[in-house]
């Protein structure tokens, strides 16, 4: 007889249903059902629950005892017949709980093996759903990569639509301006050109004419040509088509702006022209000065800084001034000095190229010998070319330049400041100076500014 057999004859016998003998043992009914068809075999601790109900021994229920046992001892036999409790499980009771646990693990249904057939097939459905799995990552990724073709697409569109929007807003603001311009302006029609420089004289000619928009009898009218802060005032004279022009000279400077002022009886009304930048610097001989890294050697010591033998290099630029002439103005001296707070240190010594030097054709070569000299927080320092032209003009145009650092010791720095662009200028020389990002290539100043007389 099996487990199940056993299990439903004692319930039958107890008069109890499936489902009334799962609720005494808090399993279900069908729980019940696979117990008695021997396709599942109770925990232990429901079988000692059984053994209970049953007044049966869980050796029993497992076939292991073929008496049944009962709880109730016969009527004066069990009480004789029973062994003293000692408290401890005899050689026989371990013997019998040994073989109820062994019977019970046998009880246990064994795992189902599958057929080679069977295996077979089961390759085949893993392989297959490999397949669709990977043909549905495959199918994704170029729903996903065409879903990215139309999202860049669409922000290709928008991006045009954007740039045509604005494009139009833009054109729209301007003819605004030049709408309320024309309306808030006194001329009708205007022209300002140079014609010609004079530039050992220093001076540039100017032609002007205007025509006023409202012309009334007497009106009269005067240029004004600001010069670098110097203020000109140039009669005009009215000419055919009621058009007011001039023909002056101006200082040859790098600013200069031109305006009308119409007079009318009481009225004066001014309009500005034209304005003119770098004229002067466009007939300055253009240099380029390499002096990077030439303070990387130099230390500080006790107040003292320390700049060992430098060699810099220079090359002069063809530069043609804007007119109709194709003249270039020539180089007739150049001379590269050392600087601290825009006071000549020391000249360099022209030289031939250095045979470390490779290629550089066209470059100008001078050497600086050691220097020592006292400088304090805040001093500066750079190198700078003093550059004489064809027409005796001299002028003096500073390379990048470099402080002293904060400190004033070896080790030890401020980090520069942010320039108006917000960048802060590269530190090159931790040990003794730090460049303030203050480049000089570009200005031309007077030799008198640098302490230098004689030019």
């Amino acid at each position: 007889m099996t487990i199940g057999e056993r299990i439903a004859q004692k319930r039958k016998e107890n008069n109890l249903s499936q489902e009334a003998l799962g609720e005494a043992l808090g399993v279900s009914r069908q729980s019940i059902s696979k117990w008695e068809s021997d396709n599942s075999l109770p925990e232990i601790e429901k079988l000692i629950a059984m053994s209970k109900l049953f007044s049966v021994s869980v050796g029993w229920l497992l076939g292991v005892e073929e008496t049944e046992q009962r709880a109730e001892a016969d009527e004066g036999g069990a009480a004789e017949s029973a062994p003293e409790d000692s408290g401890e499980l005899s050689e026989q009771q371990l013997k019998m709980v040994e073989e109820i646990v062994s019977r019970y693990i046998a009880a246990q249904p064994k795992p189902q093996t599958l057929s080679p057939r069977r295996r077979r097939i089961v390759k085949v459905c893993v392989v297959a759903a490999a397949v669709c799995l990977a043909m549905g990552l495959f199918w994704l990724s170029s729903q996903m990569d065409q879903m990215e073709n139309q999202y860049n697409n669409l922000q290709y569109a928008l991006d045009r639509v954007t740039d045509s929007v604005n494009s139009q807003i833009n054109g729209i603001g301007s003819r605004v301006e030049e709408i309320l311009q024309s309306q808030n302006n006194l001329t009708a029609d205007y022209a300002v050109d140079w014609v010609e420089m004079d530039i050992p004289a220093g001076t540039v000619t100017i032609r002007a004419w205007a025509v006023p928009k409202t012309y009334r009898e007497g009106m009269t009218a005067t240029f004004l040509a600001v010069c670098d802060g110097e203020t000109l005032e140039i009669p005009a004279e009215l000419t055919e088509g009621q058009t007011f022009s001039a023909t002056f000279d101006c200082p040859l400077v790098d600013d200069i702006q031109v305006s009308v002022v119409f007079l009318s009886g009481d009225t004066r009304e001014t309009q500005f022209l034209q304005d003119f930048y770098s004229l002067y610097t466009e007939t300055v001989p253009e240099i380029d000065l390499d002096d990077i890294w030439c303070f990387d050697e130099a230390t500080i010591e006790d107040g003292q800084l320390k700049i060992p033998a430098n060699v810099l290099n220079y090359r002069i630029l063809d530069t043609n001034y804007y007119g109709e002439s194709d003249e270039v103005t020539a180089v007739t001296q150049v001379k590269v000095g050392l600087f601290k707070n825009q006071k000549l240190v020391a000249w360099g010594e022209p030289i031939e190229k250095p045979s470390n030097y490779h290629g550089f054709e066209g470059w100008d070569f001078v050497q600086f010998d050691p220097v020592s000299l006292s400088v304090e927080q805040g001093d500066t320092l750079c190198y700078a070319l003093v550059v004489t032209d064809q027409y005796g003009r001299t002028t003096v145009r500073g390379g990048e330049e470099y402080a002293v650092a904060a400190s004033g010791q070896d080790g030890e720095q401020a980090v520069p400041e942010e320039d108006e662009n917000g960048d802060a200028p590269s530190t090159r020389v931790p040990n003794a100076l730090e460049t303030t990002g203050e480049v000089n290539y570009y200005r031309y100043d007077d030799p008198a500014d640098w302490g230098l007389t004689g030019y």
